[in-house]
This record gives C-alpha cells, sequence and structure tokens, in this order.
C-alpha cells in the first residue's frame, strides 16, 4: 500500500516515488534503486547472490526530502 500521510499525520500530497536500499548486512544497505513512479508497489531486484539480504524503503516527495527508512526486513536466497 502506498504511503498516505506524512509522520504528522497531516495528509501526504507530493508524494514523489520511493528509494529502497539493500545490502548483505544492516551495516551494509548501500545499493539504492529510486522509483520515480508512485503507482508501483512492486518491484523486483535480480541477480542477488545467495546469502541473507536486508531492505528498507523510504518516501521521497517532489522537493526530494527522504522520509526516515522503514522498518529493515531481511530474506535468505
Amino acid at each position: 500500500m502506498a504511503a498516505s500521510e506524512n509522520t504528522d499525520g497531516s495528509a501526504l500530497t507530493d508524494l514523489a516515488g520511493y528509494n529502497i536500499y539493500y545490502g548483505s548486512s544492516t551495516a551494509a544497505m548501500t545499493t539504492k534503486i529510486s522509483i520515480k513512479t508512485v503507482g508501483v508497489q512492486d518491484y523486483v531486484i535480480s541477480e542477488l547472490a545467495s546469502g541473507n539480504w536486508y531492505f528498507a524503503l523510504t518516501a521521497v516527495n517532489s522537493a526530494g526530502m527522504e522520509s526516515v527508512a522503514s522498518n529493515t526486513v531481511e530474506t535468505t536466497l
């Protein structure tokens, strides 16, 4: 589900996209994918090596300001 409100509870009216951060540890989530289409809610990252991977997401507004990161999620391939 796309973000619909700011952290203060006010309506989010200027969402411009998302950033996905990921890496092989929580301290190394240095790869960033920028998604500049608000309607995109699925994204496939291909060619990841076997092992543990960690991901977090931020929202970006039309001024380029980035939200705090979501909770980090982990998956094992």
